[in-house]
């Protein structure tokens, strides 16, 4: 179970830095991504992340710093992160998505808690899951996912995505594999645009397809498209299932700042199990 958990955060980190360099790109028209690479588009060197992570590492600083749950300390540090670059593998905050831009707006202007509308059904939600996975305690209504997702994507549609992917971690983590299927059938089917459904929908399809944790997250990040959270998305869903110690170490040595990644994950991991048998 400790590897289970472990390897789904690391999971999301591994996917968005493996996905980055070719995000934007259409399906089949770059180079085959098998190792941690450059990324042309944002100038970074191989194994730096980017909102993805950020945003994940934002839930688990403030319960590390905390000691427990607060939302709007959570908001807060979203805005750190989209002000000052804190979190980012950079100086600054980059890749940030349009409606998590204007909440963090919302959030330092007015202490919004819940941005968006219904429309706002893209991935920045289900790309920073994994945190708010382990601080849901096993509610079955999913309040502290949905809340944190409600912060910069407030849609049923987002929510009915969360719920998905609550259960697919589920069962991944007790070592079961997810009955969810993909509704693609093959690769040229799969939409591997923003929209969070089908991000899931993709990173299912990737799961299903293949039977190693290295198989299924190059099959996602090589879609192409929303790459980086494609492989995020993966990253969560096979990190839980197949553990940490499946992940290639050659992927993880590659990436920025490792030692502090590492203790921020134990440490919130660590933290979220007091959080849990208090409650």
């Amino acid at each position: 179970m400790d590897d289970r958990k472990k390897g789904m955060l690391w999971g999301l980190v591994v996917g968005d830095c493996l996905g980055s360099p070719i995000q934007f790109t259409e399906k089949d028209s770059h180079p085959l991504i098998t190792e941690m690479v450059p990324c042309r588009y944002f100038n970074t060197p191989p194994g730096y992340w980017t909102d993805d992570s950020s945003m994940a590492f934002c839930i688990m600083d403030s319960v590390v710093r905390l000691g427990h749950y607060d939302l709007k300390d959570i908001a807060r540090t979203f805005v750190r992160w989209y002000e000052d670059g804190y979190l980012s593998s950079l100086a600054y905050a980059f890749d940030v998505g349009t409606a998590t831009a204007t909440a963090c707006i919302r959030i330092r202007d007015y202490d919004a808690l819940h941005n968006g509308f219904e429309d706002s059904q893209g991935n920045g939600s289900i790309m920073r899951f994994a945190p708010t996975y382990f601080l849901n305690g096993g509610d079955k209504e999913n309040r502290i996912p949905h809340e944190i997702s409600d912060i910069t994507h407030e849609s049923n549609a987002v929510r009915k995505t969360i719920d998905l992917m609550m259960e697919i971690c589920a069962d991944h983590l007790l070592g079961k594999r997810t009955g969810h299927q993909s509704e693609y059938a093959t690769r040229e089917t799969v939409n591997n645009s923003g929209w969070a459904v089908s991000t899931v929908q993709a990173a299912l399809w990737a799961f299903h397809s293949t039977q190693t944790f290295e198989d299924g997250m190059i099959a996602a990040v090589n879609l192409g498209g929303d790459a980086d959270s494609i492989g995020a998305v993966y990253g969560q869903i096979a990190g839980a299932y197949y553990g940490f110690s499946a992940i290639p170490e050659r992927w993880i040595a590659k990436i920025k700042d490792r030692d502090k990644i590492e203790k921020l994950i134990a440490d919130f991991l660590s933290v979220t199990e007091k959080i849990t048998e208090n409650n």
